[in-house]
């Protein structure tokens, strides 16, 4: 993560060029009417509990709490000109491409270190002077009317859609002339999407299009809620390429495939993770013999478009695409954090099924202890919490790897016959 000189973004403002709008002073404080490093800096979990007992967590609080939404808008389009020069990032300038994807990328952002910094300062300063405002200010949270543009570039199907030989509307041809399992399935699904009346056909092109361009994915359950959060922000050919963007890039592989192989390591890797970070929560679970994966499994696959309220559900979508799939664990671990004293009243999975179906809901049971508001900035909060201090995209990936040896070898084991006994 950056450091808290890095994101004491308002000492890093450049000088405007000529004929540039002039910005207010500490114009990137007031998205969030406090400093970055504060809003991302809570030292200990999101229900106030440190690991040591010695510190408490910071709470984002609610923008609309903080500032006007018109002045905090006007502040995030003035830095958003910066990045992108006023205009739709291209796939020629790099340097907006690498402030939107530098912590995906392996040479730079958390994985570099000291080298990050020098080139940074010796080949792109101008450009930098933005990148940890912008990580900031995307954590917390991009307006709306901005979205569709952030999702775009940060995702990184501005590429992917200028390297690609095939346009967008010829794979929409070839998969509305399809007819197989996927689009049997992608027409079950489509009236279950919540998608309005208007938006049905291009949920079918994006979807058809796409098993077009992954026929050994196709289709599968939850694609279609996490489109349709795409084309709520952008047209149907951007929603398009930010689909194919995540789910081949973004998100770590194997989640979508048949044997689901990605998505069975990473349940696998989440329970690792709580016995770590949440170890109280991880022995009541085991003493109960309440299994999380079926409840989990649904937060993963639809990305938590369908389990959180949708000003959740798109703050993590903005910082998904902007730092990777590791996010999908931080948040998991934080949502279990803010809920874990009801968890430590179950005695059963119904119990912790009607708490973590729908887990910042106002009417979810809480046992006993009455509605608890649970607002976006508290999910932020636990995710970049230091209590989850060390949980890097390189340990995650090393943990990752080797739960997939551990589902590959149960897989070779199933498939292979049985070894017939010495007395047969």
């Amino acid at each position: 993560m950056p450091t808290s000189s890095s994101l004491d973004c308002e000492q890093q403002a450049r000088r405007p060029e000529e004929g540039q709008q002039q910005r207010p002073a500490h114009y990137t404080e007031r998205l969030y009417g406090l400093s970055p490093f504060r809003l991302l800096g809570g030292s200990g979990r999101p229900d106030g509990n440190s690991n040591n007992n010695k510190t408490l967590a910071v709470s984002a609080p609610p923008l609309k709490a903080l500032q006007p939404r018109k002045e905090t808008e006007e502040a995030w389009i003035l830095l958003w000109q910066d990045v992108s020069k006023g205009r739709e990032v291209r796939a020629d300038d790099k340097a907006a491409l690498l402030a939107c994807e530098r912590w995906r990328r392996k040479r730079l952002g958390e994985r570099s270190g000291l080298w990050h910094r020098i080139s940074a300062s010796l080949l792109l300063w101008r450009a930098h002077t933005d990148w940890d405002r912008l990580t900031a200010c995307i954590r917390g949270g991009v307006p709306d009317a901005l979205r569709g543009q952030v999702w775009y570039a940060c995702s990184g199907a501005v590429c992917k859609r200028s390297n690609c030989r095939t346009a967008y509307p010829d794979y929409v041809a070839q998969g509305l002339h399809l007819k197989n399992e996927a689009t049997k399935n992608i027409e079950h699904d489509l009236p279950r999407s919540g998608a309005e009346e208007s938006q049905i056909q291009d949920l079918r092109e994006i979807l058809c299009a796409f098993a077009v361009r992954n026929p050994q994915i196709g289709y599968c359950q939850s694609m279609n809620f996490i489109a349709k959060a795409m084309l709520s922000h952008n047209d149907a050919e951007h929603s398009f390429w930010i689909l194919c963007s995540l789910l081949e890039d973004v998100l770590p592989a194997g989640y979508y495939t048949p044997s689901m192989n990605g998505l069975r390591a990473d349940l696998r890797l989440l329970d690792s993770l709580i016995e770590r970070f949440l170890p109280k929560l991880r022995k009541h679970l085991d003493a109960h013999q309440i299994e999380l994966s079926p409840i989990v499994m649904n937060w993963f696959l639809c990305l938590f478009v369908n389990s959180l309220p949708e000003t959740h559900s798109k703050h993590f979508l903005d910082c998904l695409f902007h730092e990777g799939g590791k996010l999908i664990l931080r948040a998991s671990l934080a949502i279990l954090a803010l809920h874990e004293d009801e968890l430590l009243k179950c005695a059963a999975v119904v119990d912790a099924y009607s708490i973590l179906r729908t887990p910042f809901s106002s009417n979810s049971p809480q046992q006993g202890l009455g509605p608890r508001p649970i607002l976006s900035g508290d999910l932020v909060s636990g995710m970049y919490g230091k209590w989850l201090s060390g949980l890097s995209t390189d340990s995650i990936d090393e943990l990752r790897a080797r739960h997939l040896r551990a589902v590959a070898a149960e897989d070779e084991k199933r498939a292979s016959p049985t070894t017939p006994s010495a007395t047969e």
